[in-house]
């Protein structure tokens, strides 16, 4: 269609900003103080107009910083360690969703596998369901530190 044909005001309107996250009310969303430190710094590097850059501008201000008690249960910030029935060993930290990553090892609160160790300690197990079958894995150490190898 030729621009001839088309009104100033027939403009698209630009997309929406990217919301914050929308928490119902008395709803709590947690980080650690050193993921708040890591989600300060990604900020400071992005460019402000970028749709990361506003994301975290707008989460920022809702998140609450926790810091982890561990005493020997898996809770929200602890380091978990865990060996699979081939008998490999992954240490994974309790996060907020706003920290996870799983390259680092660093699994939401909200995950399968993180609700069902919250509150096990060292000596028990937990079940997954996995489309390839279930998985039990057991619980190695629990603790407010990654363990030393």
């Amino acid at each position: 269609m030729s621009k001839a044909f088309t009104r100033e005001d027939d403009a698209p309107e630009p997309p929406a900003g990217p919301a914050a996250p929308r928490l119902e009310p008395g709803e709590l969303r947690y980080v650690t103080p050193e993921g708040l430190r890591a989600l300060h710094r990604e900020l400071e590097s992005l460019d402000p107009a970028s749709r990361r850059a506003q994301t975290l501008a707008a989460t920022l201000p809702l998140l609450t910083v926790h810091t982890p008690r561990c005493e020997g249960r898996a809770v929200f910030g602890c380091y978990v360690v865990l060996r699979d029935e081939s008998g490999n060993e992954t240490s994974w930290r309790i996060v907020g969703p706003d920290e996870a990553d799983a390259k680092e090892r660093r699994l939401s609160v909200d995950s399968p596998l993180a609700r069902e160790l919250l509150g096990k300690a060292a000596g028990e197990t937990v079940t997954l369901e996995l489309p390839r079958g279930t998985m039990e894995l057991a619980v190695v150490s629990v603790g407010d530190e990654l363990p030393p190898r």
